[in-house]
């Protein structure tokens, strides 16, 4: 078993989707090839930014639908299914987008605005980096947002527990609410969590972090959606004891 001393939200998010996956990239450093999920929640990311970076009199629908038109611009049809599918996502996105960001465009400039944060958890001995996409904060409320393309339910828990140890260790605050839109099925996932949800977040990366450190128990996704977009499908005829021990991460 190698013992890691750090661990990003990529690395948690990449291991949840496929262990086998997240093998190949960090024990044998193969590189993955750029889909088209990646590539929309870069276009998602660009849009939420430059339009919470706006005055709030300029922040309203026309300007999301102007910030998509610009960086949509330069994602090519051929990373996608189809024609019709590359025309539905950005439908889909776009129409969400303007749902869920252009009701908050009145709202006080957020206190985090895709901020990267990077701390010590004395608990799971590892440095820990997440980022804050969206976080609001007041006298009164602290709310963490984030916009996806698209989640699982493991991966709205990984957030949610993420989200809490770091409010509560880097900012000694817990959060009011924390918000997950996910943009392809338009829906917004609400948790409100208590001071009391800390330690069951330490617990979860905890197991987190020993299942990643011993690939003796990786085991291949369920998740055909995965397979069909990995670059490693070809390779992925391992047995989890065929992998080699050695560490990957530092």
């Amino acid at each position: 078993m190698n013992q890691i001393q750090s661990i990003t939200e990529e690395n948690l998010k990449d291991f949840i989707s496929c262990p086998y996956k997240f093998y190949f990239e960090f024990y044998e450093k193969k590189k993955r090839k750029i889909n088209w999920r990646q590539v929309v929640q870069h276009v998602v990311n660009k849009v939420v930014y430059s339009f919470f970076q706006l005055p709030a009199e300029q922040r309203h629908s026309g300007k999301v639908l102007m910030l998509v038109d610009h960086y949509w611009s330069n994602v090519s049809p051929q990373l996608f299914e189809s024609r019709i599918h590359y025309y539905l996502v950005v439908a889909q996105i776009t129409d969400y987008l303007i749902q869920h960001i252009d009701v908050e465009s009145k709202e006080s400039p957020p206190l985090f605005l895709f901020e990267k944060l990077t701390t010590y958890i004395d608990e799971l001995d590892v440095d820990l980096s997440l980022t804050f996409d969206v976080a609001e904060w007041s006298d009164s409320s602290f709310v963490i947002k984030k916009y996806l393309v698209d989640a699982t339910p493991e991966m709205l828990m990984l957030y949610y527990h993420l989200s809490i140890v770091f409010s509560e260790k880097v900012l000694n605050r817990t959060p009011k609410r924390i918000e997950v839109v996910t943009l392809l099925d338009g829906k917004k996932h609400v948790f409100t969590p208590t001071a009391e949800d800390l330690q069951e977040g330490l617990n979860y990366l905890q197991v987190m972090k020993y299942s990643i450190e011993d690939p003796a128990n990786y085991l291949k996704t369920s998740n055909v959606n995965e397979c069909h977009l990995c670059p490693f499908v070809k390779d992925c005829d391992h047995e989890p004891q065929e992998f080699n021990s050695k560490t990957f991460l530092s």
